[in-house]
């Protein structure tokens, strides 16, 4: 499994500058999987990763151990997709959100 690392500070979603995220080829099932790594703001939220495809959303996922999941092949067909998280508080009183970013399969 490959895993792509993503930096949240406050609201900014980047893609980790330690982390290759060259020679992705579009169509991958069950093989990418994104971690994330979150600012303080964060704490004790409920977090949920939205993966887009041309725009459309597909499958959200919740990050059952607070930092990962398995990419949804549905967000992997094309050479772009886009991914942000939101997160929530169990009281529902906080709700944060991320910009979106995009991630380009350039291998192939």
């Amino acid at each position: 499994m490959r895993i792509l690392k993503f930096r949240i500070n406050r609201q900014i979603i980047t893609q980790d500058p330690t982390c290759d995220f060259d020679d992705m080829v579009p169509g991958t099932e069950g093989y990418l999987k994104a971690e994330f790594e979150f600012s303080e703001e964060w704490d004790n939220l409920i977090k949920v990763v939205a993966f887009y495809r041309s725009g459309n959303e597909c499958e959200p996922k919740v990050l059952k151990d607070g930092k990962s999941c398995t990419i949804p092949s549905e967000a992997l067909i094309n050479r772009k997709f886009s991914i942000s998280v939101i997160g929530r508080s169990v009281d529902k009183k906080i709700k944060l959100t991320t910009n979106k970013i995009d991630v380009i399969q350039n291998g192939g």
